[in-house]
């Protein structure tokens, strides 16, 4: 396996990576591209859109609609279920997989956030090194407007995460879930 493939692999597997090399790059203008093109739009072709988001996000996903404008990287690593809804202004990190269950939907404004940097390695994050980790988020759950979620989260199947809440651990399934940290308030009705 070359450099670049060996990056690759780090990146979308969990393990320390530097960003930026051929491979990693060339993935990531290609999403960069797609996006313009589908937030050149502006909400107003439909059609053309459902084009554009097939070829940006993983080849598998079922029925996905977005409302732009959308900030992505690595399309390709997010795979939607079927009838997924993502509203206008959210900001998609994917270098480690993303997978939204059937049903989602995605408020305003919000962050899937799978990469991070490293926190007491002072010379690892001034060289770049990056570590994303994956998201995962259970079939009709929903994440109201100004939700954050960080790597390596889990949040279950029907779940609703209020509006402003940071979710920084994985959430069980039929919790709702509010603030900053995100904590289960209650757990709601099957």
């Amino acid at each position: 396996m070359d450099k670049q493939q060996n990056q690759w692999e780090a990146m979308v597997s969990g393990q320390w990576f530097m960003p930026g090399t051929p491979e990693t790059t060339s993935e990531q203008v290609r999403g960069f591209k797609l996006a313009k093109q589908l937030n050149d739009l502006g909400n107003t072709d439909p059609e053309k859109a459902r084009g554009i988001i097939a070829k940006l996000i993983h080849p598998d996903s079922g029925s996905t609609m977005i409302h732009t404008p959308l900030n992505i990287e690595f399309g390709t690593n997010l795979r939607c279920g079927e009838r997924v809804f993502i509203n206008f202004n959210a900001a998609i990190l994917a270098q480690a997989p993303i997978t939204l269950g059937d049903d989602v939907m995605i408020g305003p404004n919000c962050s899937l956030i799978t990469v991070g940097h490293p926190v007491a390695d002072h010379q690892m994050r001034r060289e770049g090194w990056e570590q994303a980790k994956p998201i995962s988020i259970g079939e009709n759950t929903w994440l109201g407007a100004n939700v954050t979620v960080l790597p390596g989260v889990s949040i279950g199947k029907q779940c609703v995460i209020g509006a402003g809440t940071l979710v920084t651990r994985d959430i069980p399934d039929n919790s709702l879930v509010l603030g900053s940290p995100g904590k289960v308030v209650r757990t709601l009705d099957k």
